[in-house]
């Protein structure tokens, strides 16, 4: 098989990196070299992964934290191979994952391969994307669509290989000249950045494809370590994401806020670290809000008087975030 280079890049937690890169070592004996990239480790990690890793692996560090645009860009600008795997580093691949893809784009001339991501061992988190573009008195608005999310998966499917509009930024396959000329990944973009890349090709008349064989699984419960909520906090800032929201807007002219509906998910998504720490990072910190969070979980009529400290303490983190920065969905 074509040798191809695995560029494996930090994406919203640095404790991740290990498991991901010990299950790329047990799942793929194709041949393939393996880059790390990391910004704003700390240099306790930078050191352990040197020492697990480094004899393997060409490992990358920078000094602030990265997106996964300038990770990736930095990892294959230090490939020598034609094709890279670009993988964040809460993806756990399966075996057999790596040949298909390969497969794949040597026979449809894909400049991106997109695998079966999984979001639990059974259940599928996107099989392929669609964009889908609505427009209100001549303004465009896009909603992305995650082909069979939430469908169940098993020992294999009746899924075909098939064109996408663009492919989740997950674990992608990418022939690395036009990716890299055609500046596929823009630095600018903190998030929606899959579906930047995936007009940016579609527009050179590159074709991007959906590969069914392939199954890697995203890790979207991962819990989050007190080595994790600086790049955690600063990865999913709102105000920063709207920032690059709106570029992507000048640049396409089409409003991907999903018609003001990512906001909600944002927060969501959010939810997983509280304020405390975020406000004061440290493992008592993480400890002391995780134990807040049980006991509101587990108490909500017995904590009433307590309802008044938390709408400060959550309108406070809205505003940490920016939430409030955010243009309200229509439904609302």
């Amino acid at each position: 098989m074509e040798r191809c280079t695995i560029v494996v890049g930090t994406r919203d937690r640095f404790s991740t990196l290990i498991a991901c890169l010990e299950r790329i070592r047990a799942c793929t004996p194709e041949p393939h070299d393996l880059i790390v990239v990391a910004g704003g480790a700390p240099e306790a990690l930078r050191q352990e992964w040197q020492r697990r890793f480094g004899d393997r692996a060409k490992l990358i560090f920078e000094r602030e934290f990265l997106n996964q645009a300038q990770a990736r860009n930095l990892g294959m600008r230090a490939a020598t191979t034609r094709l890279a795997v670009l993988m964040d580093n809460d993806v756990l691949v399966r075996p057999g994952w790596l040949r298909p893809l390969v497969e794949c784009q040597q026979e449809t001339a894909a400049v991106m391969v997109v695998p079966v991501i999984l979001e639990s061992e059974t259940e599928i988190h996107a099989a392929g994307n669609t964009l889908y573009v609505t427009y209100v008195n001549g303004r465009a608005y896009g909603h992305k669509e995650l082909r069979m999310h939430g469908m169940p998966y098993h020992q294999g499917s009746n899924m075909r290989r098939g064109p996408v509009d663009y492919g989740e930024l997950h674990c992608q396959l990418v022939e690395i000249e036009p990716t890299l000329r055609l500046q596929a990944y823009d630095d600018e973009i903190l998030e929606v950045g899959e579906v930047d890349s995936g007009l940016t090709w579609a527009r050179a008349g590159l074709g991007q494809w959906f590969e069914p064989t392939s199954v890697v699984q995203y890790q979207i419960d991962a819990p989050i370590a007190a080595v994790d909520i600086r790049l955690f906090d600063w990865r999913w800032n709102m105000r920063s994401i709207l920032t690059g929201y709106r570029y992507f807007e000048q640049k396409w002219g089409i409003d991907i806020t999903e018609q003001g509906r990512f906001r909600r998910f944002l927060y969501g998504y959010n939810r997983q670290l509280g304020l405390l720490p975020r406000l004061f990072p440290s493992p008592l910190a993480l400890g002391i809000d995780r134990a807040a969070g049980r006991l509101r979980r587990g108490a909500r009529a017995a904590l009433a008087p307590l309802r008044a400290p938390q709408w400060v303490a959550a309108n406070l983190k809205a505003w940490w975030i920016g939430y409030n920065d955010w243009p309200r969905s229509t439904a609302e």
